[in-house]
């Protein structure tokens, strides 16, 4: 049904749509190739983006692990053909799901060089717990140092010093 301003509420709800996965465009732009004003858009937002079927979609990278796995097993369930759809439908890009894809096979196949890096890794750790270990122990003699300076100090001005007899 098409309302006094010519807007159908078909319109309205995928200009909203396009709002809610905009990713880094601009809220005018989108307006604007809408023909409509920025604060119709928010109207309209917040009139139809409570709808069950209208739901915000977050950034492919701000998803947690739990949405990219089963975004990538549920991408790579269906055929060719239908993968495009999938993505354009959850906000997602091929790029997101390729790039995750990897993510997982490397977090779940670690190679040798991961290995040798993890060795390292312990290596330089337990050296620098070394090296803080030798730090500290020579702030205590530092200080022994000093505080062994101020009493001699303190006892040549009360006793004088051997230099004065």
């Amino acid at each position: 049904m098409i309302n006094r301003y010519g807007y159908s509420e078909e319109f309205k709800k995928s200009v909203v749509q396009k709002l809610l996965t905009r990713g880094k465009r601009k809220v005018k732009d989108i307006a604007y190739e809408a023909g409509i004003k920025t604060p119709t858009l928010y109207d309209w937002r917040d009139k139809f983006a409570t709808t069950s079927d209208m739901k915000k979609t977050t950034k492919p990278q701000s998803r947690s692990a739990k949405d990219k796995l089963t975004a990538l097993l549920e991408f790579n369930a269906l055929p060719a053909e239908e993968r495009g759809e999938y993505l354009r439908k959850n906000g997602l890009f091929e790029e997101s799901i390729l790039e995750w894809q990897k993510q997982m096979v490397e977090a779940l196949n670690p190679t040798k060089k991961s290995q040798q890096e993890l060795k390292e890794l312990i290596i330089e750790k337990n050296k620098v717990k070394q090296l803080e270990k030798e730090i500290r122990r020579k702030d205590k003699a530092l200080a022994e140092v000093s505080a062994l300076l101020v009493l001699k100090k303190k006892a040549d001005l009360i006793w004088g010093s051997e230099e004065d007899e």
